[in-house]
């Protein structure tokens, strides 16, 4: 059973710091257990970072590409129990974007969250600003399959021929209770071609180069790595060889 000053302990000795702004990516029954529940990884999270850092979660739905209305305030998270509590926390402030939206505690929340953008990849977008912060990702007991979103930041900045920008439109309520139709944009993959997402040998290969540390927490395996760090080494290999992201479906 873990106890939140494990939590604290394992977290600084990956290399986690007071001050950093950090996206983490969270399974919380990968850890087999602890004490306190959920919201002790919270509380051990917000301890390590300090008052000068920043959590990011994501806040992700994807029941507005399905014709669903969303709301800032009240969608829920589909990421798992750690990142619905981070957004019901009164601390939290919340990107607004209907798909790829994040929870943000923290000093930076107000410059995460200053400006509003349409395409969940782009420059300007949480990825980008993650960028400009030198920011620290963290997967907990996930496959870079079922976590690592960045990946899609690159292939958009970076141009593919595999993925294309779609447009959803659906309505949307803000902040004020306003509700209205908006369109937001998703560089998704050519399903006509037999495009499926495999970004685990990336994920891989950036492990295996050291790019990415990683540490067993409890039963889950814990991988942290830098955004810059991380953006140069995905970008140079899918040059290289860019099945390192995808495959095709065989027909």
């Amino acid at each position: 059973m873990l106890r939140k000053q494990n939590l604290i302990e394992e977290f600084q000795a990956i290399g986690v710091e007071a001050g950093d702004t950090w996206l983490v990516h969270s399974s919380y029954k990968s850890f087999g257990g602890v004490d306190g529940g959920p919201q002790t990884v919270i509380d051990a999270l917000l301890n390590v970072l300090d008052a000068e850092g920043t959590l990011i979660m994501p806040a992700f739905n994807f029941d507005f590409c399905k014709g669903e209305p969303w709301n800032v305030n009240e969608t829920p998270s589909h990421m798992g129990i750690i990142t619905e509590l981070v957004r019901k926390d009164p601390r939290s402030q919340r990107i607004f974007h209907p798909i790829y939206s994040f929870s943000i505690i923290g000093k930076q929340a107000e410059f995460l969250t200053g400006e509003r953008y349409k395409s969940s990849y782009e420059r300007d977008s949480l990825f980008g600003k993650l960028r400009q912060l030198d920011g620290k990702i963290m997967v907990i007991g996930l496959s870079y399959n079922d976590s690592m979103t960045f990946f899609h930041h690159v292939e958009e900045l970076e141009g593919v021929d595999y993925r294309y920008l779609k447009t959803f439109t659906g309505m949307i309520t803000d902040e004020q209770g306003n509700t209205y139709e908006d369109s937001f944009q998703m560089l998704v993959r050519d399903i006509d071609q037999g495009v499926e997402t495999m970004v685990d040998p990336m994920g891989n290969l950036a492990e295996a180069s050291g790019v990415i540390k990683h540490r067993q927490v409890g039963e889950a395996a814990v991988k942290l790595m830098m955004a810059n760090e991380i953006y140069d080494f995905t970008a140079r290999e899918m040059r290289r060889d860019p099945k390192l992201l995808y495959r095709v479906e065989e027909r």
